[in-house]
C-alpha cells in the first residue's frame, strides 16, 4: 500500500508507518465469531448466549448446536407458534408433525396438540427424548397442552432383493471300502486313526 505521509516525513514517522502497514495484511477472524456456522467450536456457548437460545446441552454435537444458534431468531421471531416449535425441533435434527386440536379428526379437547417425531435409529440416545421435550415446553405458547408423541425410527438400511437359478447333473456317491465317514458311522479299516491321521 503507498503510503501516505507528506514530503516532511521524519525517520520515526516513515519507521512507523511502513511497520504498521503490514497489520492490513493479518487475517482476522473475529467476523466469523459471529456466525455460528462458521465460528470455531469453542466460541459456541458464548455465541448462544448473545442470541438467547432458551435450551443448550452440552452433549449435543456440533451440527445441532450450530443450527440451534443459527435458527435462535427466527424462534424468537415467531415465539408460541406451530412454526417456532418445528423449527426449534428441526435444529435438533428431528422431523416433526405436530397436529392441533382442530386438525385433527374428531377434533381434539381445544388447545391441545399430539406430537410426531422421526428419529434417524444410529442418533437414538437416551437423553434425546428429554431434549425434545424441553425445547416443546420452551416454545410452545402457554395455553396448549402436548397430549401424546408418537416416536418413529427411521431405518437406513437397504433391502436387497435376489434369486437364483440352478440347474446341473444328479451325482450318486457311494462310500469307499475302509473309508472315514463324519455322518455319525465310523468305517475303519487299520489306515485311518479316529483323529483322521493315516498310520
Amino acid at each position: 500500500m503507498p503510503s501516505l505521509l507528506p514530503p516532511n516525513t521524519t525517520k520515526f514517522e516513515s519507521n512507523f508507518d511502513s511497520t504498521f502497514s503490514r497489520i492490513s495484511q493479518i487475517e482476522i477472524s473475529t467476523r466469523q465469531f459471529n456466525d455460528p456456522m462458521k465460528a470455531p467450536y469453542s466460541v459456541l456457548p458464548w455465541l448462544a448466549w448473545e442470541k438467547s437460545v432458551d435450551i443448550w446441552n452440552k452433549n449435543w454435537s456440533e451440527s445441532q448446536k450450530r443450527q440451534t444458534i443459527q435458527n435462535a431468531y427466527k424462534v424468537h421471531s415467531s415465539k408460541g407458534t406451530i412454526g417456532s416449535l418445528e423449527t426449534a425441533l428441526s435444529s435438533l435434527g428431528y422431523q416433526t408433525k405436530i397436529q392441533e386440536w382442530f386438525t385433527s379428526s374428531p377434533p381434539l379437547k381445544p388447545y391441545t396438540f399430539k406430537l410426531f417425531i422421526e428419529i434417524s435409529q444410529e442418533r437414538l440416545r437416551a437423553g434425546d427424548l428429554k431434549d425434545i421435550f424441553e425445547v416443546v415446553q420452551t416454545s410452545k405458547n402457554l395455553r396448549s397442552k402436548l397430549l401424546t408423541t408418537s416416536l418413529s425410527i427411521r431405518s437406513d438400511a437397504e433391502i436387497y432383493l435376489a434369486a437364483g437359478l440352478t440347474a446341473g447333473h444328479e451325482t450318486q456317491f457311494s462310500r469307499a471300502p475302509g473309508g472315514l465317514y463324519l455322518d455319525g458311522t465310523w468305517a475303519l479299516d487299520g489306515e485311518k486313526q479316529l483323529n483322521g491321521v493315516d498310520f
